[in-house]
């Protein structure tokens, strides 16, 4: 069974302590959401059709505690789950990337105990390394910000890290049908990621009526799953 069979899903966000654009992509699932939807419709009722395609959606916004919790930019937000009580069998995870030297460990074990049970599971930026540290990497193919590409390949070389701008793979999972594991580089590469994610799962008119036109995302144009530019940075002349 795919995610997009399923009419209702349950999406964890983790984003304690990360960059603020790691995580915006996850405003293109809300943008699909039957939530979303019907206050669109309040305005323009000329997108009723679309009441087939819209999902349920519950999304958790996890911390450690239920605290007012930081992200780039000095701004705060409220958790509404906390890495302990949340429930482990989701149907996505959204783990945007933190500073290195951030890992705590009911994050930890929510990720070792939500792996396996959860359908599919989205990275930005060094969010895969995050996931890595963990050892529910080992021996598959990930990718992470470009910056950070070369530290990932001598501190995680139980990864096979690839320099694109995001890799797809499959991964483990208890349930029907396979698992997902979409990991990015830095943000605009997630946003692209997510994207994709979004245009191979659901209806593509509906996704792009509702998700990327509205907000002016162009993931098919310029900026593919591959880098343009054999290597990182950018040369000023």
């Amino acid at each position: 069974m795919a995610v997009s069979s399923l009419k209702t899903l349950r999406v964890g966000v983790m984003l304690d302590e990360v960059q603020l654009s790691d995580v915006v992509g996850i405003d293109l699932l809300g943008n699909l959401s039957t939530t979303y939807l019907k206050e669109v419709l309040a305005m323009d009722n000329s997108l009723s059709g679309f009441q087939e395609h819209a999902i349920d959606i519950e999304f958790f916004y996890l911390s450690t505690i239920l605290e007012p919790t930081r992200v780039t930019s000095g701004l705060r937000y409220m958790p509404n789950m906390t890495y302990d009580d949340c429930p482990r069998d989701l149907d996505i995870v959204l783990t945007g990337g933190p500073v290195l030297s951030y890992r705590p460990a009911a994050a930890a074990k929510f990720i070792r105990e939500a792996w396996p049970k959860t359908r599919v599971w989205l990275t930005t930026c060094v969010g895969a390394m995050w996931l890595a540290d963990t050892g529910v990497l080992d021996g598959r193919r990930a990718t992470t910000n470009r910056w950070f590409l070369e530290g990932a390949k001598k501190l995680l070389p139980q990864v096979e890290w690839l320099d694109q701008r995001w890799v797809v793979e499959e991964k483990p999972f208890d349930g029907e049908g396979k698992g997902e594991l979409w990991t990015s580089g830095g943000a605009g590469a997630g946003i692209d990621m997510i994207a994709q994610f979004c245009l191979a799962n659901w209806d593509k008119k509906f996704v792009y009526t509702m998700a990327l036109d509205g907000l002016e995302f162009a993931p098919e144009g310029t900026h593919g799953q591959f880098y343009l530019n054999s290597t990182f940075g950018t040369k000023l002349e």
